[in-house]
């Protein structure tokens, strides 16, 4: 794996290249927005690498976000809209995780995490997914509210039925 800085990697994903066998320590996806400081243009893709910090927050994804077999540390996606969908395939997270107030994806894009692993807990106040929404064979070794909240105005709201299966730990947890 090649630890490369992020102005480095940020060149790559802006040249529309995925993340490969790359380390990088804090990769803040705030310096590719455009010029309306919150829209992403480009496919975030990585594959078999680790990023120490995710910094996503209150950004509006136009293009898809892929992440296969990553190693993610804090991943702060709060208020992140993934219009074009999100997926995170076989990854695993070692810090906090949190998509409160994000979802956003329009049909008939998905919102994945297929075969992850979250030793935090993994938050989901007030998410809203218009489009797909499929978690399967997933590690919540501290839970989830995503399925919790039920009866508040910021239960997860799904547009079209999740599919949610095969997975451990409590997906039901209160609060966020």
């Amino acid at each position: 794996m090649n630890a490369i800085n992020a102005s480095h990697a940020l060149d790559l994903l802006r040249s529309g290249q995925p993340l490969q066998y790359m380390h990088v320590d804090t990769l803040d996806l705030h310096r590719l927005a455009s010029d309306d400081q919150t829209g992403i243009h480009v496919s975030i893709i990585a594959r078999d690498s680790r990023i120490d910090t995710l910094d996503s927050s209150s950004l509006v994804f136009h293009r898809p976000v892929i992440f296969e077999r990553c190693h993610l540390g804090t991943a702060f996606c709060w208020a992140t809209y993934f219009l074009a969908g999100a997926e995170f395939i076989e990854c695993t997270f070692d810090g906090p995780v949190t998509f409160e107030c994000g979802g956003h994806n329009e049909p008939p894009a998905a919102f994945v995490l297929n075969a992850c692993t979250f030793t935090h807990f993994v938050n989901f106040f007030d998410c809203w997914y218009p489009g797909p929404v499929l978690i399967r064979s997933c590690h919540f070794d501290a839970g989830s509210n995503l399925l919790g909240n039920i009866d508040q105005p910021f239960v997860t709201s799904f547009e079209i039925p999740p599919v949610i299966g095969g997975n451990t730990g409590i997906l039901s947890i209160d609060g966020g």
